[in-house]
């Protein structure tokens, strides 16, 4: 569980870097079924990036783990995420 708080915070901090111009919108999206959908619509999210046959399966790990979190966590996880994004430290 900690494990994949940690992967999503790193992703966040990628997100945020000053080499990002933006938030890529298909990005979020995939957030967002990562933390909100099923595993099904994940892969969906994820498939149309073509990931090797690796990545594909350390994305359903990081789904599994993600899914064992409880509600609360992940919404508070998201609430998390929106608030950095819109922080000036990421303008």
């Amino acid at each position: 569980m900690k494990l994949a708080i940690i992967i999503t915070l790193a992703i966040l901090a990628l997100c945020c870097s000053p080499a990002s111009a933006g938030i890529c919108q298909r990005f979020v999206g995939i957030v967002q079924a990562l933390y909100l959908g099923t595993p099904a619509s994940f892969e969906a999210a994820v498939e149309p990036f073509k990931p090797d046959a690796d990545m594909k399966a350390a994305a359903t790990q990081l789904k599994t783990l993600v899914d064992f979190l409880p509600k609360n966590a992940k919404d508070s996880i998201l609430k998390l995420m929106d608030k950095i994004v819109e922080s000036p430290l990421c303008a």
